[in-house]
């Protein structure tokens, strides 16, 4: 009976030290929760939010923070366009050519800025949600023709289809290539956006920083672009693998249409593979479909995440739409009493304007004796 007593005892001991095991494990889980809900609210909110930011901070960042992220990925998709378009791969492609070809598309593309500036800089401060729209519109217009270029360039079958006459006459004319005309139409929308951004950032900084923290709230939007730009950038180097592997996945042979083979790892435009199966398909075609997906969904929630970020934004300042809007039914209000004042006024008057009627018309007038 005494071992049966002690066997007892000692399962009750180890019960016991579980349960302190497993309390102090669960209390140690919530006080690192804490600690890195803190370090974070440190790190990526203003100080003493939510009370020292106007409303709807949140939500406009985290919109924010979802386009800027969707913008990040639609860049590594499209860059492999740009840089394919500009001759990387191809054995006739020289760097004096390509460099010559980047800084003319620069200098046009800020050339194109300054005379934005000078045209739109008047409107920044009472058009801050308009601005702000069209500086990511502008930006999906620029990586949408970036992400064309390969496809724009390769439609040489255009020039065949008109006459001779028509076609050695457009190649007289001293036209830029298709090739920059287009980067550089890219460029000019690209250098638009940073410009309308960067003008509007500083309205909305403000309109957020109500306590005189403005600079706190600025770091702060540093610090959640660092992290969204982190997250691009380990998502898109991820993207960028698959999408490589994707076009490499077909091992069979590849001919061309006029004959030949070619290393099913070329990405020749005009071949088709034999996979396994024995079935006919373009690898790379495919590639470019699975590519042109993504960068549409991708398009698809950066416009949505911007429009409804703008949706979130309550400006205190009245440019004159919003004056409008504003005075409008006081105008109207006011429209109303003045008729209504006028009517009694003539009512009076046709009754007659007795001392008694001209006393409620103009008190401060005296009563005759």
């Amino acid at each position: 009976s005494n071992s049966t007593g002690g066997t007892d005892v000692s399962k009750d001991d180890k019960g016991k030290k579980q349960n302190a095991n497993g309390t102090s494990l669960g209390a140690n889980l919530k006080t690192w929760s804490r600690k890195i809900q803190q370090v974070s609210r440190d790190l990526f909110l203003p100080v003493g939010y939510p009370h020292t930011v106007a409303g709807g901070y949140l939500e406009y960042q985290i919109y924010d923070s979802l386009q800027g992220l969707c913008s990040y990925l639609r860049g590594v998709v499209s860059t492999s366009a740009v840089l394919a378009a500009a001759g990387v791969g191809d054995a006739e492609a020289t760097a004096m050519s390509a460099a010559m070809t980047w800084a003319i598309r620069d200098g046009l593309g800020m050339m194109g800025g300054l005379l934005f500036s000078y045209v739109a800089s008047p409107h920044f401060d009472s058009h801050v949600k308009e601005f702000r729209l069209l500086a990511d519109i502008l930006n999906d217009i620029a990586l949408t023709i970036d992400m064309a270029l390969p496809s724009i360039m390769t439609c040489d079958w255009f020039f065949s289809e008109l006459n001779t006459t028509m076609a050695s006459f457009l190649h007289s004319l001293p036209l830029p290539s298709t090739y920059l005309f287009l980067t550089s139409i890219s460029t000019l929308c690209k250098v638009a956006c940073g410009i309308s951004a960067g003008a509007t950032k500083g309205n909305i900084t403000d309109h957020f920083a109500i306590c005189g923290n403005r600079a706190d709230v600025n770091a702060k939007e540093s610090t959640q672009e660092t992290l969204v730009s982190l997250m691009g950038m380990i998502m898109g180097v991820w993207l960028a693998r698959w999408l490589s592997a994707l076009e490499k996945s077909d091992n069979g042979a590849c001919f061309d249409f006029v004959g030949g083979v070619h290393d099913g790892e070329s990405g020749n435009l005009d071949a088709t593979c034999i996979n396994e199966n024995g079935s006919i398909d373009s690898a790379n075609v495919n590639v470019k479909i699975v590519s042109w997906s993504i960068f549409t969904a991708l398009t698809i929630i950066h416009v949505w995440a911007n429009y409804v970020g703008i949706q979130r934004l309550r400006l205190r300042t009245l440019n004159r739409e919003r004056a409008r809007v504003t005075l409008l039914g006081l105008i109207e209000y006011s429209g109303k009493l003045v008729l209504k004042t006028i009517d009694d006024d003539k009512r009076m008057f046709e009754g007659g304007v007795d001392e008694v009627n001209l006393k409620k018309m103009h008190p401060e007038a005296p009563l005759a004796n």
